[in-house]
């Protein structure tokens, strides 16, 4: 068969192989953007490290810059009894501060601001000290500065930053280089992803394609794909056999309706000549008796075909399907009676075996499987034959054997014997009065129940049995 390539969903719906890429997409988005967002934290907080630990060794020089100042101005050691009025850098800090572009700020106990760098923005308000330990630095990012700052215990705080501006800027490169790159890996991936579903989604193609062609009448269309998966070779089994099944139900429906439809010409034909030639001429009453026994003939058997017709709609419809424990041997027992008379009649000899063989079914339909083969046999059997009923229960299972004389099924026409309307002899049903539906509503029936129904045949005996779990 031919590959079309759909150019769009029906619907307005987007295809599977569209919504796979969107998604696998959104996923690596996500993914992509996780790391990104974690590559470029880590270098953040790797930059605010190496800064937070340039500020410690300024701290501790501003701290240790009022204990000398303390002590030039001949005070004891240990915390001052009163807070300093003013404070200076000495010098050669002041250069290494400036040096590495350090900025500072000092305030006494009291808040108020004793020295500052000359580039540090004023007025420059004290950081909050409650609830800070001393001598425990504190950190914090503010206007583009990074500060450090240390409280003593008499309340002096010390204040210690540096410009972020080159670390900003290099965490602003990073971020677009991530971006860019992690855009780039998104763009090749859905690229691959693409490829590869084109390559995953070309037997479902397939498929669909196989049943537009079927949907369109075409029946004996047949998927032809080497599918690379297991799951997708299996699927393409089941679906070549399920179009091998609708294929034979679509061919045998067809067949089924002009069987039909030729069964019930003849009967209609018959009536409508009937009724034409009574109304055409007078007749006396004798031929007025007989053209209406004729009609009637023809009406009891469209009425036997559409009751029969009935009755295999309703087993295939499942209506009707309530089980109970029965026993085959004493339904088998009602049947023979009753087609006692009928053997009789054609001088058959009815002979049986049965055993006890109970089961659970529906008890009217396996006597009506029981009934129409019994039936059967009777009526394909030769003058004087014999009709033998077996039943019993062997392998877990209870079944009946219906056994008959008589000339038998071909072989050729034996795997068809159960199909709606099949004759052997097409003579023998207008002789009988069958419709040629008997066997198809047994196998109906026996299907229902998950039965196996099978016929045999040779020359001079055929036989049918039924088995039920």
């Amino acid at each position: 068969m031919t590959n079309e390539e759909p150019t769009s969903a029906p619907d307005g719906h987007s295809s599977l192989r569209t919504r796979i890429l969107l998604w696998h997409g959104a996923l690596l988005a996500c993914v992509l953007a996780a790391f990104g967002i974690t590559a470029h934290r880590l270098h953040w907080d790797g930059e605010l490290l190496r800064l937070d630990q340039s500020l410690d060794e300024p701290l501790s020089s501003l701290h240790r810059s009022l204990h000398f100042q303390n002590a030039r101005e001949g005070n004891p050691p240990g915390p001052r009894s009163s807070p300093p009025e003013e404070y200076v850098l000495p010098t050669q800090v002041a250069e290494g501060f400036v040096t590495r572009g350090i900025e500072f700020s000092v305030w006494s106990r009291t808040g108020k601001l004793l020295a500052r760098s000359a580039r540090m923005p004023e007025p420059t308000a004290m950081p909050p000290v409650k609830d800070v330990v001393p001598f425990v630095i504190q950190r914090r990012s503010r206007e583009g500065m990074r500060e450090a700052f240390l409280i003593t215990p008499p309340g002096e705080c010390f204040l210690a930053s540096l410009s972020m501006e080159k670390e900003l800027h290099a965490a602003s490169r990073l971020g677009w280089w991530l971006l860019t790159l992690g855009a780039i890996v998104l763009a090749i991936a859905l690229l691959v992803d693409a490829w590869i579903l084109k390559r995953a989604i070309r037997p479902v193609e397939e498929i669909i394609s196989a049943a537009e062609h079927i949907s369109r009448g075409k029946l004996s269309t047949r998927i032809e794909t080497k599918a690379d998966s297991a799951e997708l070779g299996r699927l393409t089994k089941v679906l070549n056999e399920t179009f091998a099944s609708l294929d034979r139900a679509f061919t045998q429906q067809a067949r089924f309706s002009g069987d039909v439809a030729h069964e019930l010409r003849t009967p209609v034909s018959v009536l409508i000549a009937e009724a034409q030639s009574a109304l055409e001429r007078e007749r006396d009453g004798e031929a007025y008796r007989e053209t209406i026994s004729t009609t009637l003939r023809s009406a009891k058997r469209m009425s036997g075909l559409i009751e029969s017709l009935l009755d295999l709609a309703q087993i295939e419809s499942g209506v009707d399907l309530s089980r109970s424990t029965c026993d085959l041997a004493g339904l088998s027992t009602e049947v023979l009676e009753s087609l006692q008379s009928l053997a009789e009649a054609r001088g058959i000899v009815l002979e049986q075996k049965l055993a006890k063989a109970p089961c659970e079914a529906n008890a009217a339909q396996i006597t009506q499987i029981v009934s129409n083969l019994l039936i059967n046999a009777i009526q394909h059997n030769e003058l004087g034959g014999r009709v033998r009923v077996e039943t019993g229960h062997a392998n877990a299972q209870a079944f009946i054997t219906i056994e008959n004389t008589g000339p038998g099924i071909p072989a050729a026409d034996l795997p068809h014997v159960f199909e709606r309307f099949y004759r052997t002899d097409t003579s023998r049903s207008r002789k009988t009065g069958g419709v040629g539906l008997g066997l198809a509503i047994c196998k109906a029936i026996a299907d229902a129940h998950d039965a196996e129904l099978t016929a045999e045949s040779m020359e001079g005996v055929t036989r049918f049995t039924l088995r039920l779990s």
